[in-house]
């Protein structure tokens, strides 16, 4: 049985209660031979016992950062620790305000164990508000040439539902600091060019928080550049440019710059 190493990256002043939870649910569905470890980015080790307490049985290993770094380098430091051992062969994504739901983790890693030849995996997730009351659910693409051929237009894995096996990672592959709020959408475009193989489990796993500054945090002329950039890059190197593809990052980039009421809606009403 291949053991899991979790990764979970938060701001020194992320709300604890909502990273006990993340960090609780998701070593219910973990063993004792699995690990989670946690960043903090821009604060200290004050919430250390705290989290610990929440892993339980499960290995806990607690990175601070005192200065900030942000997330992509956040992530590639717990990535560079996680690597440093050899018994850590599947690497899981983890957010500090959401839920991972039950059995979350065993699911994907018995789809490892029956699909050697998958490298990425992620899940289908429930959206829920502040209050953890259910918004919708988001499903993306299943198989592995569905999830190549969307790149161009969407971003086709829901990033904290997460698990890769090391070998992405032991090829070299990093998130990007140079991107704004895209840095896994990068990373996907590199593994696809790379050969990688993807996959998404249909069952929603996990619940991701949406606040009500979600589309504000996600929208104006800079979020709008970056999102531009992210989709005509994956065009450019999976050779797929088209009208439809072209069209497509048009109307998101447009999108973005709407007010964050509009944006909601037609969120909505894409999924």
């Amino acid at each position: 049985m291949d053991r899991i190493a979790t990764i979970l990256c938060m701001k020194g002043d992320s709300d604890a209660q909502l990273a006990l939870l993340a960090v609780r649910s998701t070593a219910s569905s973990l063993t004792r031979h699995d690990m989670i470890f946690v960043g903090i980015d821009g604060g200290d080790d004050s919430m250390g016992d705290a989290l610990r307490a929440a892993a339980g049985e499960i290995p806990f290993e607690l990175l601070v950062f005192p200065k900030r770094i942000g997330l992509a380098r956040g992530l590639n430091r717990l990535l560079d620790e996680v690597l440093s051992d050899e018994q850590w062969q599947l690497i899981a994504r983890m957010d500090a305000d959401d839920e991972s739901l039950p059995g979350r983790m065993e699911c994907q890693r018995c789809f490892f164990d029956a699909h050697p030849d998958v490298d990425i995996l992620g899940t289908a997730c429930r959206e829920v508000d502040e209050q953890g009351r259910h918004l919708q659910d988001k499903f993306m693409p299943l198989d592995h040439a569905t999830i190549i051929l969307s790149l161009p237009r969407s971003n086709p894995l829901n990033h904290p539902t997460v698990m890769a096996r090391r070998r992405l990672f032991d090829a070299g592959l990093r998130y990007r600091a140079d991107v704004r709020r895209t840095e896994d959408y990068h990373l996907w475009i590199d593994a696809a060019r790379c050969g990688f193989v993807f996959a998404n489990l249909p069952q929603p796993l996990l619940n991701f928080r949406r606040d009500a500054t979600f589309f504000s945090r996600r929208g104006g002329p800079r979020q709008a550049v970056a999102d531009l950039h992210v989709r005509v890059r994956a065009m450019a190197v999976l050779g797929l440019v088209s009208p439809s593809n072209v069209l497509w990052a048009l109307c998101a980039f447009v999108m973005r710059l709407l007010p964050g009421s509009l944006q909601r809606v037609l969120y909505a009403r894409l999924r």
